[in-house]
């Protein structure tokens, strides 16, 4: 709630100077700079973050249905306020900008990339428990939402915009919502459990749409796409196939070299530490 009504207070400099920072960080561009930035907006694509996310239902199935239901949710959110707010893009709106990607000139404000991306480190970092690499999620969220601009496709207040979507969603979510829903979902992967066998066959589906017809069509970069995609399908694999040798709600033997932080940890029942994001 904090950080919600810090952006609502930052909102307003911001957009006084919407303009300037915009030229201030999209005319800072080399093509080591493009090629980066480019690559952290199309890890803001809803459907590659999907993906990413949908990881996890092999991990802590929470982290899936918090992150798809926010990421859902603030989508939802953003296409409802675009043709109440008619922005142009900066490519429509000013003479000389740095475009990287594809050339989008309406429908600004607010940016769903950076709505998607927030989301998704949401719902990523309240379950994590290293508050260190729960902050670096963050931080990658952050710098997707930035890399709109680097790549001429948002002004900052678009960005500030769809971060404050994300975070309205979130805070509704874990204030209303949450508290109801909490129990009847599994913290860790049970194979024997229907439902959870047929959202994982979709997460593989979707996993192999994306490397196989969405990467080399509609990513803004599809190599990044293609690439997390196929991490997806391996890592999917091997998870799948570990959790159905362990069996229902085993961790894995001693020597096996799995990982245990995201299955268990301290208010793991009661999505950890979401009260101090």
């Amino acid at each position: 709630m904090t950080a919600l009504a810090a952006l609502l207070v930052a909102a307003v400099p911001i957009r006084a100077f919407d303009v300037s920072l915009f030229h201030l960080l999209n005319d800072s561009h080399t093509p080591a700079t493009d090629l980066l930035w480019i690559s952290f907006t199309t890890l803001g694509d809803g459907l590659v973050l999907g993906i990413v996310v949908g990881c996890f239902l092999l991990i802590n199935p929470r982290v899936t249905f918090v992150g798809i239901f926010l990421m859902v949710a603030s989508g939802a959110v953003i296409h409802v306020v675009k043709p109440l707010v008619p922005v142009p893009r900066p490519a429509a709106f000013l003479e000389t900008i740095h475009v990287v990607g594809p050339l989008l000139k309406s429908q600004s404000f607010p940016s769903g990339h950076a709505a998607a991306s927030m989301s998704a480190g949401l719902a990523l970092a309240c379950f994590c428990p290293s508050k260190v690499r729960a902050a670096a999620l963050i931080g990658i969220a952050t710098c997707i939402g930035i890399s709109r601009i680097l790549v001429g496709a948002h002004f900052p207040s678009d960005v500030l915009g769809g971060v404050v979507c994300a975070l309205a969603v979130y805070v509704a979510f874990h204030a209303f919502i949450w508290p109801r829903i909490r129990d009847r979902i599994p913290d860790r992967p049970d194979l024997s459990d229907r439902w959870l066998r047929i959202f994982i066959y979709l997460e593989i589906l979707t996993a192999v749409f994306v490397l196989v017809w969405y990467s080399p069509r509609w990513a803004e970069f599809p190599p990044v796409s293609a690439v997390v995609s196929l991490g997806v399908l391996c890592f999917v694999g091997i998870r799948f196939r570990e959790e159905r040798y362990a069996g229902p709600n085993i961790v894995g033997p001693p020597d096996s070299g799995r990982p245990r932080e995201w299955k268990s940890f301290p208010g793991a029942g009661s999505m950890g530490n979401m009260e101090d994001c």
